[in-house]
């Protein structure tokens, strides 16, 4: 249930509150009690999705309060039936969730200890409720999945949804099915090596006193995230950065300026500021090179070369995309996009997509300091849903819309059958 995954990420937040409160039973559902203070929680993160004053009317707080007891209850249900059928979920899927989920907390407090001195918690409640609540979370995914994955919609249901709620659907924004490759400008070496030098003295001037790390990073370094922080990136853990600066992050003693680094943002130098367990406490100063007329040249005469190589028929684009793409997932897809919303895509290649002839390769187009060929293979026009140009659409809204009504009655006849009291 999404209600879960919101506790999920919202725990701390609400720990030292719930502390505070004054606990009792709203419910009880089979053998299981609903607390209070749980129903305070999911109320609370009602509010905080509904972007509501703290000063909301007692009205507006009752009606959340109504439905997170609605939410629990169900949940409960659920819970009750995986019970009752012993449905159960494999433990090393609730270890790897656990794993990630304090791994981010530890991303952004340090640590389980800092995290529970900020909220005022044992650290170990912590990963206790963050278990609790994973495991839930997938049982009651698997009772879902197990009672309604099978369900299907017909292509009368289609027609006759359509029929019905036409009316409420949002406009459609035009799209386009697309093909591309992309490939960064490429920088000559002359650059590259003006950087290295430039790094080079700048961490000999921290060696040797003439200026602070920190002073450096706010006047060199390009990375407008840390810059203004004196380079600092605060404590990280693995598989946050990009690996060659996460190995020279980890292979540093602490206060120890770090060997220039090369990554696919630019230049590198690091400083380890301290340890925590797993997390390190890291800065950086970054440097970019800066392509220039001659450097994007380079870069389109490349793209022209493989452009005719594809016309000739002696390779294709998605053989190129393979060889040459540096993105995982446009070299995963052999750079077949699929049908793509236009305002997610930039605006100065929007006009190309929408108007060069379809399955024609484009000329080299230089967009987000990327070039691009490409090629379109179909457009549907924005405006109106219709069943036409938007048949998948609408078979999912249908499909989740059948899925909702089967859960609803399906909830409402367990409820009926189980020991449910309201305090």
């Amino acid at each position: 249930m999404r209600i879960i995954t919101l506790l999920l990420s919202t725990f701390l937040v609400f720990s030292a509150n719930a502390q505070q409160l004054i606990d009792g039973v709203a419910a009880i559902v089979g053998e299981k009690a609903i607390l209070y203070s749980e129903v305070d929680q999911v109320t609370q993160l009602f509010a905080m999705q509904a972007k509501l004053p703290s000063y909301s009317s007692p009205e507006v707080i009752q009606q959340l309060r109504v439905k997170a007891l609605e939410e629990l209850l169900n949940q409960q249900v659920l819970l009750e039936y995986a019970r009752q059928e012993t449905i159960e979920v494999e433990e090393r899927n609730v270890e790897m969730q656990l794993e990630q989920s304090l791994q981010n907390i530890e991303m952004q407090y340090g640590s389980l200890k800092k995290a529970a001195e900020a909220f005022g918690v044992d650290h170990y409640k912590i990963k206790s409720y963050y278990e609790d609540q994973i495991r839930t979370n997938l049982l009651v995914e698997q009772v879902k999945m197990s009672l309604f994955s099978n369900i299907k919609v017909g292509r009368r249901e289609i027609e006759d949804f359509y029929t019905t709620w036409q009316d409420s659907f949002p406009a459609k924004n035009a799209q386009v099915d697309f093909s591309i490759l992309s490939l960064p400008v490429e920088l000559g070496d002359e650059k590259v090596q003006q950087l290295l030098t430039q790094l080079s003295s700048i961490k000999s001037d921290i060696l040797s006193g003439k200026t602070t790390f920190e002073d450096a990073a706010k006047k060199y370094s390009k990375d407008p995230g840390s810059a203004a922080n004196g380079g600092s990136l605060g404590f990280v853990g693995r598989g946050v950065f990009v690996k060659p600066f996460e190995d020279a992050a980890f292979a540093l003693n602490e206060g120890e300026l770090s060997g220039i680094v090369e990554t696919q943002f630019g230049l590198h130098l690091l400083r380890l500021d301290g340890k925590d367990g797993d997390q390190v406490k890291v800065s950086h100063i970054l440097l970019m090179p800066l392509a220039d007329d001659g450097d994007r040249k380079i870069t389109s005469d490349k793209l022209l070369a493989i452009r005719e190589a594809i016309l000739g028929g002696t390779t294709t684009l998605a053989d190129q995309v393979e060889l040459l793409a540096a993105d995982d997932y446009v070299r995963s897809r052999k750079g077949k996009m699929g049908l793509t919303d236009i305002s997610l895509l930039p605006e100065d290649i929007r006009g190309l997509l929408m108007n060069i002839p379809l399955e024609s390769l484009s000329m080299p187009v230089y967009s987000a300091d990327l070039y691009h060929l490409i090629i379109v293979h179909r457009r549907v026009e924005g405006g109106k849903v219709n069943l036409k140009d938007h048949w998948s659409d609408v078979e999912s809204m249908a499909l989740e819309f059948k899925k909702r009504n089967r859960y609803q009655s399906w909830i409402s006849d367990q409820r009926d059958r189980m020991y449910i009291q309201l305090k």
